[in-house]
């Protein structure tokens, strides 16, 4: 006889928690908080992703659709079917747009596009007279990636991206000093499941790989914040006997700069009931916004996906206002 949905959703969520706090708890115990003062194109650091916000941002071994190109590009080699992705977060600082699509093509492995923008607001530019113009401050991501699968298990994936900051101006502009940065990175992933059902996942990757970022002249030119990360995703065998038609998915993640000189965890859970509702929880150590528990859900009605998250540490939380994810997906 099957249990009255009340109890199947008090069994959920009681799966949920307790996943992610025992994956949490001693990751967090792990974790050191990081100066990141000499990087340059800090908002490269910035999560994207209702999805990968809600379970800690531990995404290196999940796989996400195209917006697993932000966080492991190996992530989207099993993709079968088209899809478009849009990310937007809402912090205290800045709002973010992400797109990426991905298309497969057989045989020849899974190609996507990406693009991301960081807002950071407009700024009124006067002079002795009064107003003059507009600042507009942005900070941008174009990448395109490629990523396959080797053999049965092995997957691996490789994105290159443009960064670049700038400072555009409307209006009567004048000698404002106006600013384009750039530079090029790479991103490089793998991920492997140690058994034929892909129950556990082990995942690698660096992101963030490239030349300095320069600002003015050589002297200024800072390295861009390079990130190692290695982590799992594990899916626990027989929740569906406690909770018909649920599934329970743990992840956890270490974080690690180029030179190994510090070291951040991450962790999460995700419960899917029906394969079309979701809940997540999850705790991503470091600093900046985006670090600290989080929470998230989800739904999937036919090719399109809606995910909502809330993170609760960071700059923005502190400021009152908790740093807040969406994200819309559209299968086709």
């Amino acid at each position: 006889m099957r249990r009255s949905p009340s109890r199947s959703a008090r069994r959920a969520l009681w799966l949920l928690a307790s996943g992610a706090a025992c994956l949490t708890a001693p990751l967090a115990r792990a974790s050191a908080q990081s100066d990141i003062s000499k990087e340059g194109a800090i908002f490269l650091l910035s999560p994207i992703g209702a999805r990968a916000v809600g379970t800690g941002q531990a995404m290196v071994a999940s796989e996400v659709g195209s917006s697993g190109v932000w966080w492991n590009p190996a992530s989207i080699a099993r993709m079968h079917e088209k899809e478009l992705t849009i990310d937007y977060s809402s912090t205290f600082a800045a709002n973010g747009l992400a797109f990426s699509g991905a298309l497969p093509a057989g045989r020849a492995g899974v190609f996507a596009v990406e693009a991301y923008v960081l807002d950071l607001g407009a700024q009124e530019a006067t002079d002795q007279f009064g107003p003059i113009g507009t600042l507009l401050p942005r900070d941008i991501v174009l990448g395109a990636t490629y990523a396959a699968t080797i053999g049965r298990r092995l997957s691996a994936g490789v994105t290159y991206k443009l960064v670049q900051q700038r400072v555009d101006c409307t209006g009567a502009c004048g000698n404002l000093p106006l600013t384009t940065s750039s530079t090029g990175a790479f991103d490089l992933g793998a991920q492997f499941a140690v058994d034929s059902a892909r129950h556990l996942v082990l995942g690698a990757g660096i992101r963030n790989y490239g030349f300095k970022l320069q600002v003015n002249d050589v002297d200024q030119s800072d390295p861009l914040p390079t990130r190692i990360h290695a982590g799992a995703r594990y899916e626990v065998p027989g929740v569906s006997a406690r909770v018909p038609d649920g599934e329970l998915a743990l992840m956890g993640e270490l974080v690690t700069r180029g030179a190994f000189d510090q070291l951040w965890a991450r962790g999460g859970a995700e419960f899917t009931y029906k394969k079309q509702f979701f809940l997540r929880a999850g705790y991503a150590s470091a600093s900046g916004d985006g670090a600290g528990a989080s929470i998230g859900f989800g739904a999937r009605r036919g090719a399109i996906s809606f995910d909502f998250a809330r993170s609760f540490g960071g700059v923005s939380a502190d400021a009152g206002k908790p740093p807040t994810y969406v994200t819309m997906r559209f299968g086709f």
